[in-house]
């Protein structure tokens, strides 16, 4: 799962454009044999401006552009950071390097693939990430050991992956110097949402507009329509932003006005993107089997409440962040927002009540990212009033410009913890039963699912079990075709064979190949390289195919037939 900065070629900030990197490491590894079969999933980052639009530090690793003069040239490369990741155990990402030439790359992804391949847990799919391996080797032992791997991986060419950017990203033919508000500055609604919509651009006469998806929402109907001005608007280019709004990056100034009135018509065209009404939730119980209760639900209403009762609020909180997930896997972040809610559930007099989690002071920027901190369970229908009573303290008791964060720091735990405990009350049914009805599902009676497997969990082996007898099988055959002279098929099948006997050690550690290659792989990788097999099948998986490239007849078949043998050999007796 790789990403960049939506801002990416169009950012005044950044030093270069990230994106043909992101996509270059991509296209690396999609079908690369390093990353078949790990674990559980694996988040890489790339951005480009000065400010984070990407969230660095809660990825597996994170690529920050950096630039540096050597021998009077300047060098592009990245600071990196290493073993970011939320879900119900966060962890931040940590500083790997301040500066990565941007050629080691491929070098540096391979290799820590390679290790979380061979070391990371597979067993206990919740401690299935590189954060753990991690925290179990020790950070200085886990870059020793990455040092090491990456000498042994060694150079990868970046120039011979590199894509042809020409026509996708590049600056599209120039506007005609007309100036941003020439027209409809009086409108009031097109000037809020020039404020909150439009940003700065790297090249003259253009602008980047965002388009707020309310709760990252869009109809199939709209999106045809939204498509059909990112061509009209945008020379045929939209983006997905982090905060689930989408990008047009090359808007010209003199057509922003209409583009406005266009986005009007399919209802596209509100202000309000990235502020605190702009709120991010994930599906909840509106569709994961995960969700607890409704994010959407409680996103929904608290989005509105900032255009109504909380409207006095919205210039003071402008920039806070508040997201909402459905269940403590946190799919929408809510550990590293401003405000955060993870869905739960309460019991008051025999029955459910859906309930928050409320965590205050988290954020993503690099040098001051923290995780945010847990402050109590609160039954849903109060979570609107939490807010409000957070804003107004923060209102009456702010110094000067005090960030939320910081406000929140310095006012401490303890004292939110007593402000806000008058909230954690259920009345009883008879007294309001809307306490007991979800968000958004009113007509409804709230219940928690049991025993539900998510979405992403996924079979973690085959439901097959490799057998030894299989590769004896493979043997018979491959030994069959060399009898009636079929010398290509007996080299193929010797090959099969010895991948089946490496499948029934791989199946072992819960590691389940697609194909032959893989499986070679995989067992150099998991057993050769961490020493298990004391220096034996080094190289296993180029020996095995070399052999198999080598020209069709007897003598090279037998010869491919007998290491298959031998490697089956070996796996059959390996110690379990």
């Amino acid at each position: 799962n790789i990403t960049a900065c939506y801002r990416a070629g169009t950012s005044p900030s950044e030093p270069f454009d990230v994106w043909p990197y992101a996509e270059a490491l991509f296209r690396y590894l999609v079908r690369n044999k390093y990353n078949q079969n790990l674990g559980r999933k694996f988040k890489i980052t790339f951005e480009g401006c000065a400010e984070d639009h990407s969230a660095l530090r809660i990825h597996d690793i994170g690529f920050w552009a950096a630039t540096r003069e050597l021998n009077g040239e300047i060098e592009r490369g990245f600071r990196v950071y290493l073993g970011g990741g939320l879900g119900s155990t966060p962890h931040l990402a940590q500083l790997y390097t301040e500066f990565l030439p941007a050629g080691e790359i491929f070098n540096l992804a391979a290799s820590i693939l390679r290790l979380f391949d061979r070391y990371g847990e597979r067993k206990a799919r919740m401690k299935a990430r590189m954060k753990f391996l991690i925290q179990s080797l020790g950070w200085d032992d886990f870059v020793a050991a990455l040092d090491e791997e990456r000498t042994r991986v060694g150079p990868i060419r970046l120039a011979d992956h590199l894509p042809d950017r020409r026509g996708s990203n590049s600056k599209p033919i120039g506007p005609n110097g007309l100036k941003l508000l020439h027209r409809g500055t009086a409108d009031p609604e097109f000037r809020s949402w020039v404020r909150d919509s439009v940003i700065e651009h790297k090249h003259e006469g253009f602008r980047g507009v965002h388009v707020r998806l309310k709760l990252g929402d869009i109809t199939s109907a709209r999106a045809r329509a939204l498509a059909d001005v990112a061509r009209r608007f945008s020379s045929n280019q939209l983006r997905v932003s982090i905060g689930q709004n989408i990008y047009l990056p090359w808007v010209r100034e003199e057509r922003l006005l209409d583009l406005h009135r266009t986005l009007k018509r399919i209802e596209l065209g509100d202000s309000g993107v990235d502020t605190v009404a702009d709120v991010t939730t994930c599906p909840g119980s509106d569709t994961c089997r995960l969700g607890i209760a409704s994010a959407k639900g409680l996103g929904s209403a608290i989005s509105d409440a900032f255009d109504g009762h909380l409207a006095a609020y919205r210039e003071l909180a402008r920039s806070l962040k508040i997201k909402i997930s459905g269940c403590p896997n946190g799919c929408a972040q809510h550990t590293v927002a401003n405000i955060g809610f993870h869905a739960a559930a309460l019991s008051h007099d025999g029955r459910t009540v859906p309930a928050h989690l409320l965590s205050l002071g988290g954020q993503t920027t690099p040098a001051s990212a923290q995780i945010a901190h847990l402050i109590g369970k609160f039954p849903a229908k109060n979570c609107i009033k939490l807010i409000e009573t957070l804003l107004r303290l923060y209102e009456e008791e702010r110094l000067d410009a005090e960030e939320f964060n910081s406000f929140v720091a310095r006012v401490g735990e303890k004292r939110l913890k007593e402000l806000l405990e008058p909230f954690r009350s259920v009345p009883s049914f008879e007294e309001d039963r809307s306490f007991y009805q979800d968000y958004g599902h009113e007509n409804e009676r709230f219940a928690v699912r049991q025993g539900i497997k998510g979405e992403c969990a996924g079979s973690t082996v085959a439901e097959s079990v490799p057998s030894i007898d299989h590769a004896g099988e493979w043997l018979a055959q491959a030994a069959a075709f060399i009898y009636h002279k079929e010398y290509e098929q007996a080299m193929l099948t010797a090959y099969e064979a010895a991948a089946a006997a490496a499948r029934v050690l791989l199946y072992q550690r819960l590691v389940d190949p697609f194909t032959a290659d893989e499986a070679l792989w995989e067992f150099e990788n998991l057993f050769v390289i961490s020493g298990q097999t004391n220096g034996a099948w080094e190289r296993i998986s180029s020996r095995f195919i070399e052999l198999k490239g080598y020209e069709a007849n007897e003598n090279t078949a037998r010869e491919i037939l007998n290491e298959a043998k031998e490697f089956v050999d070996y796996c059959t007796n390996f110690p379990s």
